[in-house]
């Protein structure tokens, strides 16, 4: 499955980061913001976010869970008769079976958190810059 899904799971990530930081940006450093203007960023960021959270906690939890599954296998498998053993755990066991972005990074917790501060830093760095040009 990740043969097939990490790379458009890669640019949906990497979509959704842009837009993001753009509607983000445009918020925090337009200087005559109508109502209707900041409504309709801040749906269109919130989409993102909320489109970038699903893929990636769905992600992290689906490879937080396979290692459950692993780890229990590997307790469980000298209750079973040793044919059984030697075939399909061995399968099972030395397969590794990770969600990835395009076999960049294995998702996991840590990348929901490196995402916003990604986000934060790259805000605060143009916005500095912008500042002084």
């Amino acid at each position: 499955m990740d043969k097939v899904l990490s790379f458009p799971t890669f640019i949906a990530i990497l979509m959704s980061m842009i837009g993001l930081f753009w509607g983000g940006y445009r918020l925090a450093f337009k200087k005559y913001v109508s109502n209707k203007y900041l409504v309709s960023q801040a749906c269109s960021a919130s989409c993102y976010f909320t489109f970038q959270l699903l893929i990636m906690i769905s992600a992290s939890m689906t490879n937080e869970m396979a290692k459950k599954v692993k780890n229990t296998l590997q307790c469980l498998k000298y209750r079973f008769p040793r044919d059984v053993r030697e075939k399909k755990f061995k399968e099972v066991i030395m397969m590794d079976s990770n969600l990835t972005l395009w076999k960049i990074y294995v998702l996991d917790r840590s990348l929901v958190i490196k995402v916003i501060s990604t986000l934060l830093t790259f805000g605060i760095l143009i916005g500095a810059l912008g500042e002084s040009c």
